[in-house]
C-alpha cells in the first residue's frame, strides 16, 4: 500500500506581507490568505485523507481545517512542525531587522541561511526535528493519505535533507510559498522519502 504525504506551508498572514520573521510569532491570516485556502481546498478536496497534521501556530490548522473537516478529521497539533524560532528577533519586520543587525539578511542574501541571532533555532535543530517528526507519521500511517501543514523555512529544511541539496543551492526551487504543496512517497521498507511533486502551486 502506498503511503503519500500531502506538505503544505500555511496560507498567507499578517506577518507576511508586512515582510516580518514570522517564527513562533502567530499572525492572523489575510483576506487573500482565506482566498488561497480556498483554492488549495478545492485542488485537493477528492483526495481521502487519513489524517491530518499541522503546526502549533494556529496558521497552519486554518490552512487546513475546511480539509479536515471534509474529511472528518481532528488536526493533531505537533511542536516539532513549527517554524524555526527566531530568537529575540521572531516576529520583527525585516527592516527593523536591518536597523539593528545588517548582517542577518546581507547573511541571508549569501547563504538562503537565516543565522547568528541571538537565541535562535539553528538550521540543524530544524531539520532533525522535522524530519524526526514527519518519519514518525509516516511510520504510524503506512499506507495511508497523510495531509500535513507546516512552514517555510521548516518545510524547506525537511525537503532538502531528503534529497541532499544544500540550501545555497537551487533557491527558487525550494523555497517555499504560501500554501505551495509537495507530494512525498515514503517506503517503509527502506525507510525513505521520495519527492513526487515539489513546491506546486499551479492551481492558484
Amino acid at each position: 500500500m502506498e503511503t503519500k504525504i500531502y506538505l503544505v506551508r500555511h496560507t498567507q498572514t499578517v506577518g507576511n506581507i508586512e515582510k516580518r520573521l514570522t517564527g513562533r510569532v502567530d499572525f492572523e491570516v489575510t483576506e487573500e490568505g482565506y482566498q488561497l485556502v480556498e483554492k488549495l481546498t478545492e485542488k485537493l478536496k477528492d483526495i481521502k485523507f487519513d489524517v491530518a497534521y499541522a503546526s502549533t501556530s494556529k496558521r497552519t490548522s486554518k490552512t487546513i481545517q475546511k480539509l479536515a473537516d471534509i474529511n472528518g478529521m481532528e488536526i493533531c497539533e505537533e511542536e516539532d512542525l513549527c517554524e524555526m524560532y527566531f530568537g529575540i528577533y521572531d516576529g520583527m519586520t525585516w527592516e527593523d531587522v536591518n536597523t539593528i543587525n545588517p548582517k542577518i539578511s546581507k547573511l541571508h542574501k549569501e547563504t538562503n541561511e537565516i543565522m547568528q541571532i541571538p537565541n535562535q533555532e539553528t538550521k540543524e535543530q530544524v531539520t532533525e526535528r522535522m524530519y524526526r517528526k514527519i518519519l514518525e507519521i509516516a511510520n504510524n500511517n503506512v499506507g495511508k493519505n497523510i495531509l500535513i501543514c507546516s512552514h517555510g523555512v521548516a518545510i524547506e529544511a525537511f525537503l532538502r535533507k531528503i534529497t541532499k541539496v544544500p540550501f545555497i543551492a537551487e533557491v527558487e526551487k525550494y523555497s517555499q510559498k504560501n500554501t505551495s504543496l509537495n507530494i512525498i512517497e515514503f517506503d517503509k521498507k527502506n525507510q525513505n522519502f521520495v519527492i513526487t511533486m515539489l513546491n506546486n502551486e499551479e492551481y492558484k
